[in-house]
């Protein structure tokens, strides 16, 4: 495939006008074994630039609080006046940082985050694309491999809750292989998204809080892909999969995947690859398909909650029918700010153990041919939506 197009969109992207008001992220997604346990958990790692030409030397970020107070201010409150009630503003600002995000996507989950300056980042050396860190606190993310360390503490978040994330800690070294790439990238006013690795295999080791799990290449059903523009889309929708078992013949597919996102313009950007053959539904040319999807809630009991994302998508040749499930006790809520800063945020509630079905057909004059009837396992769903900060 077409792999010189494919490498240029892992580089970084954030130049002209996105230097001051973009983002730029990178994100590997794998399943890891406990050494302990046998337990099999998904794991994300994200490489995430905001805004680097606003604030190159200082991670400036948007949720750390921030209170304008003058000496006219104080004299105000000291007098009781009515312009005490405003001496406590709090002043928004526009973020400016490089975040490393790791996080757990099944039961218990968690997710970590640590920041660095936007100048302290190495871009582009050899097959690396950023590198950061220190020695004892170095995060590389490459085109083969990613390696890193984050940790917070209790203490931390008590003293720094505009971290948004959980205390913890988690490092890792992953080598990975992208054994299947889309090279149609969906280009968006807003934001953009490249398929880079559809269906990844990683090998390596990850500690979460002192507990190994070992990434092995048949078992790790990996996912790599890249995101970057002006600001976020939302509804936020994404889903994508490559642990495909035939239900007519039985087997593992090998050399198949599938990954949808948006919307982008009311519409789904759709890759499938079936052992080979790629079927896509392209944002570009979304008049030449019809698309119908929603993400609802499933209450099964009192106790268990599933989202259901149901994507129906058809144009002159092809049907495409995918339904996932994902408990939501097997899920994780995080926060990504907007590049336009005042506390715009991105909440997105995210799993990697969806599980369903996804049907292929053909259209033979009037009529249906299935090509192939899969059931779905170890799935990344997300659902999305921007939260604006009440006033």
């Amino acid at each position: 495939m077409a792999v010189k197009k494919i490498n240029k969109n892992e580089r970084y992207m954030l130049k002209g006008s996105l230097r001051k008001c973009g983002f730029d992220r990178w994100r590997l997604v794998t399943c890891g074994i406990s050494n302990t346990t046998g337990e099999e958990r998904s794991f994300l790692f994200e490489f995430y630039i905001l805004n680097p030409a606003v604030s190159p030397k200082e991670a400036v970020l948007g949720f750390k609080s921030r209170f304008e107070r003058t000496s006219a201010d104080l004299q105000y409150a000291l007098a009781g006046t009515e312009a005490a009630h405003t001496s406590n503003a709090e002043t928004f600002v526009q973020p400016s940082y490089v975040m490393v995000k790791a996080a757990v996507l099944s039961q218990g989950g968690k997710h970590i985050n640590a920041f660095f300056p936007c100048a302290e980042v190495s871009l582009g050396k050899g097959d690396t694309i950023l590198r950061m860190g220190t020695e004892k606190r170095e995060c590389m993310f490459s085109e083969k491999g990613t390696h890193g360390i984050v940790t917070v503490s209790e203490r931390d978040l008590a003293e720094e809750p505009e971290l948004l994330c959980n205390s913890g800690s988690i490092s890792w070294n992953l080598r990975f292989d992208r054994q299947i790439s889309f090279s149609q990238i969906c280009k968006t006013k807003l934001m953009n998204w490249a398929c880079v690795g559809g269906k990844t295999s990683c090998s390596g080791a990850i500690a979460l809080d002192g507990e190994v799990y070992t990434v092995f290449p048949k078992r790790s059903f990996g996912f790599y892909d890249k995101n970057w523009g002006k600001d976020f889309v939302s509804p936020f929708i994404h889903l994508s999969g490559s642990n495909f078992i035939s239900k007519i013949s039985g087997h593992q597919l090998e050399s198949s995947c599938f990954a949808l996102q948006g919307e982008f313009e009311k519409s789904l950007h759709i890759l499938t690859c079936i052992e080979g053959k790629e079927v896509n539904f392209l944002c570009a040319k979304r008049r030449g398909y019809s698309v119908n999807y929603s993400c609802t809630e499933i209450s099964s009991d009192e106790e268990n909650i599933r989202l259901h994302w149901s994507v129906s998508v058809h144009n002159r040749k092809y049907v495409l029918d995918i339904d996932v499930f994902c408990d939501t006790r097997k899920m994780l809520l995080c926060d990504y700010e907007s590049p336009a800063g005042g506390r715009k945020v991105l909440k997105v509630l995210g799993g990697g153990t969806g599980n369903g079905e996804l049907r292929l057909y053909k259209k033979v004059h009037k009529n249906l041919e299935l090509l192939e009837h899969v059931e779905l396992a170890d799935c990344l769903c997300e659902y999305g939506n921007i939260e604006l900060p009440t006033v």
